[in-house]
């Protein structure tokens, strides 16, 4: 100590914290001790996952993933027939547009039928295989039977749709894109098939389906002048191509426009 009322420190040497004394006058010090925390003090146990209980996180989650993708099937297969839907709907009113326009049916070949025509997928039994024909005329295309715009002289445009993506297996639009004199300009599901569509070129106000449903013919026939339909996930005519739509509380996956 160098003088009166001269503080003097004294380092302590303890291993977890710091000694300070105070001392005013001789003789008199006071003594505080500082604890310090450590690292090692305050961290707790480490902890691992077992195998046993990595084992059952998977076990869990592929459970999880079993249940999630039946469920998203499901979901994308409604979705198709809401699509399918609307396109065949927007169909009929296509031809529905063209009529008022026109004051006749869009042709489908060159020479018309004595009784309806029906154009689309082969597998529908339709009386013209494929529906660009009609189709270029409602687009106002310059192709086919609407070579120089012979059936839609005024350029309307009825009817509007995306080209598919892949041309060699389109789908969900026009296979525009396609190198295929016979493909190209088709209008195709979601599924991969022709839209069918028939029109009422006998102008009886009745819809002929008797060679693609046996509950919509005779009596039973749509009374209208344009139908459209597809032929669902399945691709026949009613359910395994029994040419029925509807039996008993059955319901095929056909998507048709008139009910």
């Amino acid at each position: 100590m160098r003088g009166d009322n001269m503080p003097v420190t004294i380092p302590c040497d303890v291993p977890v914290g710091f000694s300070i004394v105070i001392g005013g006058s001789a003789g008199n010090f006071r003594h505080h001790l500082y604890p310090m925390k450590t690292t090692s003090q305050s961290r707790g146990p480490a902890h691992a996952f077992t195998l046993v209980e990595l084992l059952t996180v998977i076990a869990i989650i592929a459970i999880l993933m079993g249940l999630l993708f039946p469920a998203i099937g499901i979901i994308k297969e409604q979705a198709r027939k809401v699509q399918a839907k609307n396109d065949v709907t927007n169909i009929v009113a296509a031809v529905k547009a063209y009529y008022t326009e026109y004051g006749k049916y869009p042709p489908v070949q060159a020479t018309p039928a004595t009784t309806d025509d029906s154009v689309g997928d082969a597998a529908a039994q339709v009386t013209v295989p494929n529906n660009n024909a009609l189709f270029d005329t409602l687009r106002s295309i310059n192709d086919r039977l609407n070579a120089d715009y012979k059936f839609n002289p005024r350029r309307v445009v009825f009817f509007e749709g995306k080209s598919a993506t892949d041309a060699a297996a389109p789908r969900a639009g026009f296979a525009d894109k396609s190198n295929d004199p016979l493909t190209q300009g088709n209008f195709y599901d979601p599924w991969g098939k022709q839209y069918c569509v028939v029109l009422d070129t006998n102008y009886d106000n009745v819809l002929l389906l008797d060679t693609q449903y046996t509950d919509f013919s005779g009596k039973d026939a749509p009374r209208a002048g344009c139908g459209a339909f597809s032929l669902g996930k399945d691709n026949k005519l009613g359910t395994k191509d029994d040419k029925i739509y509807k039996k008993g509380s059955t319901t095929s996956d056909d998507v048709i426009s008139w009910q």
